[in-house]
């Protein structure tokens, strides 16, 4: 009797508990529907009811064995227990649910594409942290453990309940089958991680069947030369200038934008350019952007630039650099986040301008919780244009944007709200849009600032000689996010335009296209006019830029939204996403179609490709050693070393990699250190802190070359870096080369302005010589 009372009594407990936290992932939940989605409406509102309830029961269910097991113990500890388990299903929720009201998107197992601390800078520059906005959160919880206490459910209300719960758990995996299931962010991201987990144990167990061990690999085919066709063309190669724009989408930009108005001035250069209307980003965020331009590359499981080792593979920079050009890569923010830098080191960009490269006499955007992204867009062109000096041999120069991004922070902002103002009080806009507009006013002030400052370096460029042999190729990374998207393949959709004084006639091409399709395209025309000789053999995803007035599509285009999730895919009129087929139109508009012969067969071309990019990506597959051509001056460690490696680093994967080295450093370890050193430097380049150890390190050795050649290397990318100063000052103090401190301590005053303490630290390091 007293067993049956107490398998009663923790039954009435776990009811209680799936009531208690279900009860408040509701609440949180529909606050979110209401306040934050643009898809609310009282049928969701119904249908989060029961998904809801069946995501607390199956979280109370998962966690009931140990709850019993604990109840042998103590029934007490067990109730705790459990408290503190759905405790966890509810912090999730909050965070999931603050995430979707600065973001406007679900996360999803993009979580999993980051690390820590890449994770902490996005959401330093994603919202406003103050004390009072942890308010709501704590006073959420504390009523949650609160209810336990005050609620107590009756035996006769414990079936009911249980029946009830049971119902919730069947509309949950019900609705998970639909083709477009209804999802709360929380439900969203354990579903999306759950696929993230299972497709790559998927990925993993897959073999390759096919004869062909390079499967990207065909023979290059005869690309049209669009570029060159239209393009009165001059006897010298021309200089390339590529300029990657964060968030801009063509519902911005161009013929028929959703939200005309905000980039006059790209509208009126495109009315004198060569436009692609139906043209794609392959990535919903940045991280995808520069291998699907400069490589035209797959993605890999979490985004190609995250592989630890890069597969190998052609590239523009490559084949420019074999072509003749000299090569630049510009942006105002790291170049080392999302790994970009590790990528154009391995490719040999020549010269690589970021955040750390600026020196005196530019402005940082204001930070935020600490943090800033780099320069704005106005500094990164300002420091571009110092760098575009005419050269003997041609040039390719990519800049990347950095300002149309969170948290809108830029040059003269009130000006560009007002500009902003004056294009809503004049345009047309519908109430719904221009209700969007007003919630979202920073992203279109940012739009209106980034594109006068595309214009003050287009108009600046013109007094250049080069300026008559320069083609622009202007395009965005992915659509602005924040503002609603009005349909599936929305965040993809962006504009490009290539400008140049050498275009023949203007002209709109409505086939479609993708960043895939603008290393082909580059290629051709250098090859059909200058008798470059393109590769015989290629793996390129994209086949050159089409040439269609008309909307067509003749390519099969893969996509992927974030880090860690393969969704969308074209191939001819068809769009697949989250396995639902569309029918596309002129300016990307989709209607969902019926399952027939030719969708299937579109599904089954969207599968091989997923099955070809785990395969190519994980075995270094995608071309042949007899076609590598670009090899990497990146370290490569032997096992040995890799054993050192996984000796220190492999046991504290909590402890700052760049610690350890310096431990190991000052205990006199120096091999082992260098080894650690070289680990860190190869997948993070712009680790100054460890490239500085590992200088001092060379000099306490006693090579003081090779700790001269590491440190000046690391003034040249970082011309404001102190530490770097320091090192090589006591280098030329150990080594007695007086003339080569007093050189460096003029170079310190010229990069250092304002940083009156270390010149005075470094001034008196300076005298240890005259003493």
């Amino acid at each position: 009797m007293g067993f049956k009372i107490h398998n009663n009594q923790h039954f009435r407990y776990l009811v209680k508990s799936c009531l208690i936290i279900g009860v408040f992932i509701l609440l949180m939940d529909l606050f979110s529907l209401i306040y934050y989605s643009n898809e609310a409406n009282w049928l969701n509102a119904l249908k989060t009811i029961p998904i809801d309830f069946g995501v607390a029961a199956i979280w109370v269910l998962l966690g009931s064995p140990i709850f019993l097991l604990v109840s042998l113990i103590s029934s007490n500890s067990a109730r705790v227990f459990i408290v503190f388990f759905g405790l966890v299903l509810i912090l999730m929720d909050i965070i999931l649910n603050r995430y979707f009201s600065v973001s406007k998107v679900q996360l999803g197992s993009d979580l999993f594409g980051y690390s820590i601390d890449e994770i902490q800078m996005i959401v330093q520059n994603s919202t406003d942290i103050d004390w009072y906005s942890f308010l709501p959160p704590f006073f959420a919880i504390f009523a949650y453990i609160f209810s336990f206490f005050i609620i107590n459910i009756k035996s006769k209300q414990a079936p009911g309940l249980g029946l009830f719960f049971l119902f919730s758990i069947l509309f949950l995996i019900l609705n998970a089958l639909f083709s477009k299931p209804t999802h709360t962010n929380l439900t969203y991201f354990l579903k999306d991680s759950y696929g993230y987990f299972l497709s790559g144990k998927k990925a993993e167990s897959k073999k390759w069947e096919s004869p062909n061990p390079y499967p990207l690999i065909r023979t290059n085919p005869n690309i049209e030369d669009v570029l060159g066709k239209n393009m009165n063309l001059g006897s010298e190669k021309p200089y390339i200038v590529l300029i990657l724009v964060e968030g801009l989408g063509r519902d911005f930009s161009g013929i028929d934008a959703e939200y005309p108005g905000f980039t006059p001035f790209l509208d009126s250069l495109s009315n004198n350019s060569l436009t692609w209307t139906n043209f794609m980003s392959n990535a919903g965020r940045s991280f995808g952007a520069l291998p699907s331009i400069l490589g035209s590359l797959p993605f890999g499981k979490k985004g190609f630039l995250e592989l630890e080792k890069l597969p190998d593979h052609i590239s523009l920079i490559s084949e420019l650099k074999k072509a003749g050009y000299q090569t630049s890569y510009f942006e105002g923010g790291n170049a080392d986040f999302d790994r970009k830098l590790k990528y154009l080191n391995h490719e040999g960009m020549e010269k690589i301008i970021d955040e750390n490269s600026f020196g005196s006499g530019y402005k940082k955007v204001a930070a935020q919780n600490g943090f800033s992204w780099g320069y704005p867009d106005s500094e990164i062109f300002r420091k571009t244009l110092t760098e575009l000096k005419p050269a003997p041999k041609p040039r390719f120069d990519m800049i990347l944007t950095i300002s149309n991004h969170e948290p809108f922070i830029f040059d003269r902002k009130e000006h560009y709200l007002k500009m902003a103002n004056e294009i809503l009080s004049k345009g047309k806009f519908e109430e719904k849009k221009l209700e969007e507009i007003n919630k979202n006013k920073e992203v279109f002030a940012a739009l209106l600032y980034t594109d006068d400052c595309i214009r003050n370096f287009i108009n600046q460029y013109k007094s250049s000689p080069n300026f008559a042999n320069t083609i622009f190729l202007i395009t965005g990374d992915h659509r602005l996010i924040p503002v609603n998207q009005k349909n599936e393949i929305c965040r993809f959709h962006v504009p490009l335009i290539v400008y140049s004084p050498m275009i023949s006639r203007p002209q709109v091409f409505k086939g479609i296209s993708s960043h895939f399709d603008i290393m082909p395209s580059i290629l051709a025309l250098i090859s059909n006019k200058y008798g470059f000789k393109m590769p015989e053999k290629v793996h390129w995803l994209g086949t050159g830029l089409s040439s269609a007035s008309t909307f067509h599509n003749d390519k099969d285009i893969p996509f992927t939204r974030y880090k860690g999730t393969i969704k969308d895919y074209i191939t001819g009129d068809y769009f697949i996403s989250d396995n639902v087929v569309f029918k596309l139109g002129d300016n990307l508009t989709t209607e969902e179609t019926a399952r027939t012969k030719e969708t299937r067969m579109a599904i089954s071309k969207f599968e091989y490709f997923q099955q070809v990019n785990s395969y190519v990506t994980q075995n270094n597959k995608i071309i042949p050693p007899e076609m590598v051509q670009n090899k990497p001056k990146e370290r490569n460690l032997t096992k040995a070393e890799i054993d050192v490696v996984n000796k220190y680093i492999g046991k504290n994967i909590d402890t700052d990699r760049f610690i350890i080295a310096r431990d190991l450093a000052f205990k006199k370890n120096y091999k082992e250190a260098l080894i650690v050193c070289d680990y860190i430097i190869t997948d993070s380049p712009n680790n100054f802190d460890c490239r500085t150890l590992k200088g001092r390190i060379m000099a306490w050795m006693g090579d003081y070359e090779k700790a001269e050649v590491e440190l000046k290397a690391i003034i040249e990318r970082s011309p404001t870096y102190s530490d770097a100063y320091s090192a090589l000052m006591d280098i030329y103090w150990w080594s007695n080369r007086p003339d080569k401190a007093r050189s460096l301590m003029i170079k310190a005053k010229n990069n250092n302005a304002g940083k009156t303490e270390f010149l005075n630290d470094l001034k008196i390091a300076m005298n240890r010589f005259n003493n």
